[in-house]
């Protein structure tokens, strides 16, 4: 998952100020629980509910599903002797399964599921458990992290990204280094479990991401 930073740049007669950030030199929470998945009455598929963006929670990690189309040609149909096309779906594109599929002209369009891993299969992203509703995505950028709250309820999801952009607050966070990223600076911040509780507030008060559960 990439993240972008959109970088503010005010000059004057002396100085030139950029847009500072943070990210944590180790997942959040301190004193963490790492896991590998949510708890199983989670699992499932979570649509968006205002674009096609599904997540997917299972034993083995978290997933964003997207669907990519494709299309096969007539021609290319008539020339191949794998793949056939019968009421309306293509079989030989997926093992032993069949697609969907829409003749358009020439073309025969149809669709191949895309899981992009989040959490597991080697992934360098962190999933921290705060409690039984709530998780942290810690996602590794570039060498560093950046939290993600979710949090389920009754068969929805929210999802809260990390406010990262620098507020007096941090000032008291102790600062590890500073490095340079899209052209701004971003300090390296590691808290306190004491610091935890209002840092919590601070970093999480954006707008929330909807989804809900379309699937077990």
């Amino acid at each position: 998952m990439k993240k972008v930073l959109f970088v503010g740049i005010f000059f004057c007669a002396f100085s030139l100020f950029g847009q500072k950030t943070i990210q944590f030199a180790d997942p959040l929470p301190p004193n963490y629980t790492l896991v590998d998945a949510v708890s199983k009455t989670q699992f499932g598929s979570y649509k968006s509910t205002n674009s096609e963006t599904v997540y997917l929670f299972d034993a083995s990690g978290v997933y964003i599903v997207s669907t990519l189309v494709a299309y096969i040609t007539r021609e290319q149909l008539r020339e191949s002797a794998t793949i056939q096309v019968r009421n309306g779906h293509l079989f030989g594109i997926n093992k032993g399964d069949s697609i969907p599929c829409v003749l358009e002209g020439e073309r025969y369009y149809y669709g191949i599921q895309h899981k992009e891993v989040i959490i597991g299969g080697g992934s360098l992203h962190q999933l921290s458990k705060i409690d039984n509703n709530n998780y942290l995505i810690n996602f590794h950028v570039g060498n560093y992290f950046e939290p993600s709250m979710l949090s389920f309820e009754n068969g929805k999801l929210k999802i809260v990204h990390g406010e990262l952009n620098y507020q007096p607050a941090f000032s008291k966070l102790l600062k590890i280094t500073s490095v340079e990223q899209y052209g701004s600076m971003v300090d390296i911040v590691t808290p306190t479990a004491e610091q935890w509780p209002s840092l919590r507030q601070e970093l999480f008060t954006g707008e929330a991401l909807n989804y809900f559960k379309v699937s077990e």
